[in-house]
């Protein structure tokens, strides 16, 4: 497959962000790209690396999941299927880490934490907030913040992980 992308649309430290009517559309294209992925095609696919670098974007900032060098293809018969743990560092879900079992649960943990970086403007793995705190991984850094926004984000993974993709499209363009 041929995709056209914008190779206009990199981003730099130091320039304007993009705007949040932008960043939505980014997120949904890319949980349309996902739900696709994990419930429209048989046998079902697992891309295992999902993050923003692994997003194309075309000249309107609709957005193309891409690089499916180590997407599974999983039968939904077999449900316990263990495989070398593949992936991006800050991308990866805990439990795949420790289990060695990717689904489409591994994927959401890696949107999700697409979505906090396509929110927070910062990166999955950032060494240089070791100057300031001990949390290199934006995660534990959010969960850092305060009790408030690490109640809020709890409750946000939760609400991503239990959902299909199909159902977090419907509630995020409701808004």
């Amino acid at each position: 497959m041929v995709y056209q992308v914008n190779t206009d649309a990199e981003l730099k430290p130091g320039e304007p962000v993009l705007d949040w009517p932008t960043r939505k559309r980014v997120a949904l294209g890319t949980a349309r790209g996902l739900e696709y992925l994990h419930e429209h095609c048989n046998p079902k696919i697992i891309h295992r690396d999902v993050k923003a670098a692994n997003v194309l974007l075309d000249e309107d900032f609709e957005a193309v999941v891409g690089d499916f060098g180590l997407a599974k293809l999983v039968d939904v018969r077999k449900t316990n299927v263990t495989t070398q743990v593949r992936g991006t560092m800050g991308h990866i879900a805990p439990e795949y880490l420790s289990t060695g079992k990717s689904s489409e649960r591994t994927d959401v943990f890696g949107y999700g934490i697409m979505l906090l970086e396509l929110v927070t403007g910062q990166r999955a793995i950032d060494f240089s907030r070791l100057e300031e705190e001990d949390d290199v991984l934006l995660l534990d850094h959010v969960r850092s913040l305060s009790n408030i926004m690490a109640s809020l984000f709890v409750v946000f993974f939760w609400f991503v992980s239990c959902l299909c993709f199909a159902c977090f499209i419907s509630f995020v363009t409701l808004g």
